[in-house]
């Protein structure tokens, strides 16, 4: 699919928004990208790298798309401040209805917003650590409030295709829900464990603790957000996790080899159907 964007300003060029602004460029998707940062390292990274022709204080007027690729606390605020600006705004945080009811407690949804969430990252973060490649063949949800006009939804939906990302759509709750099971209590889950390992563990490892501790490497304050943001759905999920651990624990206490096998024979064969999906 087709389509070129006169200027994108991206709000926010670290990973998400480096990336972003390389994507861009490796499809020649937009004539112009400037880019707006506060962190003046970063900035002059992007600037430098030439991931962004210019680094701007404001959105500007004339932009056609804006991406804000802030922290999810940050993106409502920014929502209210560009609801009259005549292009589509999107972000890429990994919660939704919360961004959506604190953009609602001060205004009328804007029709130009439309809340989107690439499912794809790293456990770095910064521009150092930005790809070209990152939202290839990902998952895109966007999930369009009953305000969101039907220009800047297709235009949004033109963007990702053309960066050769897949999209869907949800509403802002069954993403919130589905992502605290896929993404939120994972994160959890790696930061919790990381509490009992030792130096002396780490000579230790294989591949198995390499895989489940990747994410554990991830920047806490922006996790640390996204847990208070997505706090009810996370909490949830949580609950549920630890009746199924305690079930295979006390299968494993029982000695109970029929349950215990059928619990984790179960959570293989659901492993197994994902790949080929």
């Amino acid at each position: 699919m087709s389509e070129h964007f006169h200027k994108i300003a991206i709000v926010g060029v670290g990973l998400i928004g480096g990336s972003l602004a390389l994507a861009l460029r490796q499809h020649g998707v937009a004539s112009m990208l400037v880019g707006i940062e506060t962190n003046p390292t970063s900035a002059q990274w992007a600037l430098d790298s030439g991931m962004v022709d210019e680094i701007v204080h404001e959105v500007p007027s004339d932009a056609s798309l804006v991406a804000l690729c802030v922290p999810s606390d940050l993106v409502s605020d920014w929502v209210v401040k560009l609801a009259k600006h005549q292009a589509a705004v999107f972000d890429v945080g990994s919660v939704k209805g919360p961004i959506v009811s604190a953009v609602a407690l001060q205004i009328n949804l804007p029709e130009n917003f439309v809340p989107c969430h690439p499912i794809s990252g790293s456990e770095k973060s910064g521009p150092e650590a930005a790809r070209a490649d990152l939202f290839t063949r990902c998952m895109v949800v966007l999930t369009p409030t009953e305000n969101t006009s039907p220009q800047a939804l297709e235009s949004v939906l033109k963007l990702w295709r053309c960066l050769e990302a897949q999209t869907s759509q949800l509403s802002p709750q069954d993403h919130d829900r589905a992502l605290a099971i896929t993404s939120h209590v994972p994160h959890l889950l790696a930061f919790a464990f990381m509490q009992q390992v030792e130096d002396q563990h780490f000579s230790l490892t294989g591949g198995g603790f390499r895989d489940f501790t990747r994410i554990a490497g991830a920047n806490p304050e922006l996790w640390w957000r996204i847990f208070q943001l997505n706090k009810e759905e996370v909490l949830t999920a949580l609950d549920t996790f630890s009746a199924d651990l305690q079930s295979l624990a006390q299968s494993i206490r029982d000695a109970d080899s029929e349950s215990g096998i059928a619990q984790i024979s179960a959570a293989a064969n659901k492993r197994k159907a994902s790949e080929s999906e």
